[in-house]
């Protein structure tokens, strides 16, 4: 029997009893791909590989994604009517909203996100179609709600928050920054209680979310470490950081349980804490739409296009990723107050 064994490199038969050298009949031929699939490069908003199973079958796979596009149809059949354009749900989840944020630690490849001014803008333009005249800055208080809304018509009972760093609180976010305080400023008997713990979790690997853990009790705690905490937030209201500053410096009872009180309470009363932006959507006393600059629905990558004029020549072409991004932000608001007229709750 011939033993045949193709040889790659030359692109020839050869036999291996006789030597022969048999040429191929036919020529490789390098051909261009019509269609490939395009990679997927990691990003910061992935799962850790660390947190995945790493014992997934192919039949589990497989059974998650049939009930995931089953799941996609029953829900979309069930959940708003699009025949009638009635929405029948609020169309605003926190778990859209984008927080507790987590800022990165570099800038390349982020997307950009409409700003503050350019939000506020279309929103009240939004209500205003809609014939609800909103006033700015409306101060809401009631079942645990406690801080200013971007826009609130108090006859009507609606309005909005606009969710960006300007009207949120510390506890809504995760910084590599870190906005805890550090062990230089611990009052002398947590600084005793920080140096025994630091020793005792040196060696085990979850040794820094314990010591985070300690952290964070404190500030909860004592008024002191409340107002540490919020200076190192406060990176761009310079204002209301050097108050801080100085009202530690010229006050030194840090024990005192009611430390920095008056300033605490001013701050909290106007801005959302995390608990709070999770109240909202679920509040039935209160009708107000939490929009938040991190929704993903609202972000944009501004690349730039170069299509040919009637001429030719090539023109640059841009704005459209961010006009998708607007037409989102409209969609939503128009979707919530559609929502909000349907449950008589205006």
């Amino acid at each position: 029997m011939t033993t045949l064994r193709y040889n790659i490199s030359f692109g020839i038969f050869i036999d291996a009893k006789k030597t022969k050298l048999l040429i191929m009949r036919k020529k490789l031929k390098v051909t261009p791909a019509r269609r490939y699939r395009t990679p997927r490069y990691p990003s910061y908003l992935d799962e850790s590989p660390l947190l995945m199973s790493r014992n997934v079958s192919k039949t589990g796979y497989y059974a998650t994604a049939f009930l995931g596009v089953f799941g996609l149809f029953a829900f979309s059949a069930s959940s708003n009517d699009t025949s009638t354009g009635e929405v029948k749900e609020n169309p605003i989840k926190f778990k859209e909203l984008g927080f507790p944020h987590t800022y990165a630690s570099f800038g390349t490849g982020l997307p950009d996100r409409l700003d503050r001014e350019t939000a506020v803008e279309i929103i009240d333009s939004i209500f205003l179609a809609n014939k609800i005249e909103l006033t700015e800055g409306y101060p809401i208080s009631k079942d645990g709600l406690n801080f200013k809304a971007t826009g609130y018509n108090k006859k009507h009972n609606i309005g909005y928050v606009w969710l960006d760093y300007e009207s949120t609180g510390p506890d809504c976010y995760n910084s590599w920054r870190n906005n805890r305080y550090n062990n230089a400023s611990l009052l002398p008997e947590d600084l005793v209680a920080y140096k025994k713990l630091t020793k005792e979790v040196e060696n085990k690997p979850d040794g820094y979310k314990i010591i985070d853990d300690f952290l964070r009790k404190l500030t909860k705690q004592k008024g002191y470490y409340k107002l540490l905490e919020l200076e190192r937030h406060l990176w761009r209201d310079k204002i209301l950081k050097d108050k801080i500053n100085r009202y530690i410096k010229e006050n030194t009872n840090y024990t005192d349980e009611n430390y920095g009180k008056e300033i605490l309470d001013a701050y909290e009363n106007e801005k959302v804490d995390l608990k709070e932006m999770e109240q909202i959507p679920n509040e039935e006393g209160v009708s107000i739409a939490a929009l938040s600059q991190y929704d993903h629905k609202f972000e944009y990558y501004p690349y730039r296009e170069y299509v040919e004029d009637k001429n030719g020549n090539l023109v640059e072409k841009e704005g459209e990723a961010r006009q998708k991004a607007i037409e989102n932000l409209e969609n939503l608001v128009q979707d919530y107050i559609d929502w909000a007229k349907s449950e008589g709750r205006y």
